[in-house]
This record gives C-alpha cells, structure tokens and sequence, in this order.
C-alpha cells in the first residue's frame, strides 16, 4: 500500500513538473490577428516622406503578472509610435502613448478607431501581400519579432 502511495505521489509530481515545464516554454504574451493597412503607391520617382501606416493586433497576457507593451520598431518608418485614437467631439484624434497596460488574463485589442501601432515617415509603400518586420517591447517580457502582413 505504501509503494502504490509513492508511485501515485511520484506520477502526479512528474505531471505537476511538466505541466510547469509547459506553460514556461510558452511566452507570457501572445500575438493574434497582426495586420498592417496597406498604404497607396505613389507615382514613379514619388517619395514617402510624411506618409504613415498602422499596425493592428492583439495581446494576451496569459502569465500571472501584469506587463505593458512600451515601445515598437520596424524598418520600414523612420518612427514608430503607439496611438490612441479619441473622439474630440465630432472630431476623432491620434495621439501617441507611452505605454499600453497588459494586466495579467487580459487581452488588449488595437484595432481601426483605436488603439495601433502607428508608423510615422514610411520609407516604402506598404502593398497587399508584403509582409513587413515589427518588434514590439514589454515593460517585463522579452521582445517579440512578427512578420506583419500587409492588407
């Protein structure tokens, strides 16, 4: 009865273990849905200079403490933002923020008419199909490199 006891203690603790193992292999934040809204071409010999983007997505934090994304960078913007979009009365503004809070279980949506990741001064038209590189900066989690589709 004893040995039935050890072994039943022992099997759930190699369980417990790897269950743990599990969830440690998987990153705290997780990305959904990126998308990037694909920009208009100019005429040949055009410039992009002063054109802008915005990447949408969404964040889950499945860890057990919270985070906050504060910074993102790309290649293809001399500046990468995060934005708010807000109505000022019949007015919708864009406005940059420092951070966006990820409390632990939650889920952060950046979608049009909202919150996004905004690429300031493009250095090239963002076209359906491309796919452009985005790293994205957490208060507390390692950064994440996405190959954002373009649509």
């Amino acid at each position: 009865m004893r040995r039935r006891s050890h072994l039943l203690l022992s099997g759930f603790l190699v369980l417990t273990m790897g269950l743990a193992v599990a969830r440690a292999a998987e990153p705290p934040i997780q990305v959904r849905d990126a998308w990037a809204r694909a920009t208009p071409m100019l005429p040949s010999g055009g410039h992009m200079h002063g054109t802008t983007g915005a990447v949408y997505l969404t964040l889950r934090n499945s860890g057990g403490a919270p985070d906050a994304l504060v910074a993102a960078q790309s290649d293809v913007a001399g500046t990468v933002e995060l934005h708010e979009t807000t109505m000022d009365g019949a007015v919708m503004r864009m406005r940059p923020v420092a951070k966006l809070a990820l409390p632990a279980g939650a889920t952060l949506e950046m979608k049009p008419g909202g919150l996004h990741v905004m690429l300031i001064n493009l250095k090239r038209a963002l076209a359906p199909g491309d796919k452009i590189p985005l790293t994205l900066t957490f208060e507390h989690a390692a950064p994440l490199v996405l190959e954002v589709p373009v649509r």
